[in-house]
């Protein structure tokens, strides 16, 4: 640091001596005597302002510092004012405070004073000791700087010289003051029983010397209780005395109980709470079953070690999770399943009353009705009669649906006759074969269901028969 200084002193003067001769004339540089070395100035300039913990600017400007020239300065490097210490340490570039001030804290050297008074009531000592005093360090303290003992008050006042008490006791005459005292009386709000009183005495004056007494300052409230109502400030002159009811409520213990599962999702919340007191450091037991119970159709979760009854300090407020599974509530009955004829198709054990309110439905068993049949059996049943026994449920065969036949082409033609063939006189064989096939078609006729073109098909055919009884007639007369 004094290399530092040292340096800034060189430099300052060497700034001013080339002011002045760049003023008058120019400067040519002449060699310099033999065995000495030339040195060169890498300093820079930085700003900087002191400012003490009020944030009042106590001193700035421009200063010098990197002597060596690295672009880096240390806060040491600058000239804090007189009286005070640096608070901020450490390193800053140079570049950086060029133009922007670098802000330095700064508190000031304390220059108190210490003296040795007793406070004597009479010839009674009620207090004393070592005390700081003249803090800005002028030599001149005022009595008003002593702490003067609760409930008493200096008989000398004024201004006093340092020196006249520094290195022995000096003993002041002090009187008693008689505070004004405040009588409490804490009610509960809610039933009008008195939980508590107290009595305060003035320890804290306003400027025109009244006591003040504040509740959320004052009061000493009953443990496990708060104030009901917000009071206001009260001030009372010396040696007045008041009594005052002030009303209070039980502070609440309050427990919140997240449910979550195993996957940590969350099936529930529950909060409760309770009014109970009980002393300092006392805790009140929310317990499982009797002040909450878990979520409908949850369990607590199997494998997991957790506890049931929780404790809260009386007039907290606390939080608590609680691992839960899905609660599996289904019953097994015994089930069979028989056709019209008594032959038990399947059967078994199966889940149903999944609800568990001992009921369970004929839908229950869907799913386990043999392929090809539908349940005859419906209605509701109860789960302890077939515990053991099986319930029999009829089931039916699913009737098959017919193949609808596809009716005759009406509009199929006939096979016409050869006008070119010979007459043997023998009936053609084809024809009798056209006979057989047309009573076959015939007879299917009368047998197969009516359709809307039955009608036509007669009406087509007429022709036909016509013509062939005529050949028959015909055959018959040549034979002859």
């Amino acid at each position: 640091m004094y290399r530092k200084k040292l340096m800034r002193a060189c430099l300052t003067g060497l700034m001013v001596v080339t002011v002045a001769t760049a003023n008058v004339a120019p400067v040519f540089a002449a060699e310099a005597p033999a065995g000495t070395e030339t040195t060169t100035s890498k300093a820079s300039v930085v700003k900087a302002q002191f400012v003490d913990a009020a944030g009042t600017v106590v001193a700035g400007g421009d200063y010098f510092v990197d002597a060596d020239g690295d672009g880096i300065f240390n806060v040491s490097e600058l000239p804090v004012p007189e009286g005070y210490k640096a608070e901020t340490v450490g390193d800053f570039f140079t570049k950086d405070y060029a133009d922007t001030a670098l802000q330095v804290t700064v508190d000031k050297i304390a220059k108190a004073s210490i003296i040795n008074v007793q406070f004597m009531d009479g010839n009674k000592v009620v207090a004393g000791g070592d005390y700081f005093v003249d803090a800005d360090g002028d030599g001149i303290f005022n009595l008003s700087e002593l702490p003067v003992p609760e409930g008493y008050e200096l008989s000398l006042a004024g201004d006093q010289f340092v020196k006249d008490y520094v290195g022995k006791t000096t003993q002041l005459k002090v009187k008693a003051v008689k505070a004004a005292t405040m009588k409490v009386v804490y009610k509960d709000q809610t039933t009008q029983e008195v939980v508590g009183e107290e009595t305060l005495t003035g320890s804290r004056q306003d400027a025109d010397g009244n006591y003040v007494f504040d509740a959320a300052v004052d009061f000493n409230i009953p443990f496990g209780y708060q104030l009901a109502v917000d009071y206001p400030v009260e001030t009372l002159k010396a040696g007045e005395t008041k009594t005052t009811e002030c009303l209070v409520t039980a502070r609440e213990t309050v427990l919140h109980i997240t449910f979550e599962t195993q996957d940590g999702e969350v099936v529930g919340t529950k909060t409760v709470s309770t009014t109970s007191q009980g002393a300092d450091g006392e805790c009140w037991t929310f317990m499982l079953g009797t002040d909450f119970d878990l979520p409908e159709g949850y369990k607590l979760a199997e494998g997991v070690d957790q506890i049931t009854n929780i404790q809260i300090p009386f007039g907290s407020t606390g939080g608590f999770t609680m691992i839960v599974e899905k609660e599996d509530k289904s019953s097994i009955v015994k089930a069979q399943f028989v056709d019209e004829a008594g032959v038990v198709l399947a059967g078994g054990d199966y889940f149903v009353d999944v609800d568990g309110d001992g009921i369970f439905n004929h839908t229950e068993v869907l799913e386990w009705v043999p392929e090809g049949y539908e349940l005859a059996t419906l209605g509701d049943f109860q789960v302890e009669f077939y515990k053991e026994t099986p319930l029999q449920f009829s089931v039916t065969k699913i009737a098959e649906e017919p193949e609808k036949p596809d009716p005759e082409d009406p509009n199929k033609p006939e096979k016409p006759e050869d006008p070119d063939k010979e007459d043997t006189g023998k009936e053609d064989t084809n024809k009798k074969d056209d006979k057989k096939e047309d009573t076959k078609k015939e007879d299917k006729k009368k047998t197969s269901p009516k359709t809307g073109d039955e009608t036509s098909a007669a009406t087509a055919a007429l022709p036909v028969g016509v013509s062939l009884a005529a050949i028959l007639a015909v055959l018959v007369k040549k034979f002859k």
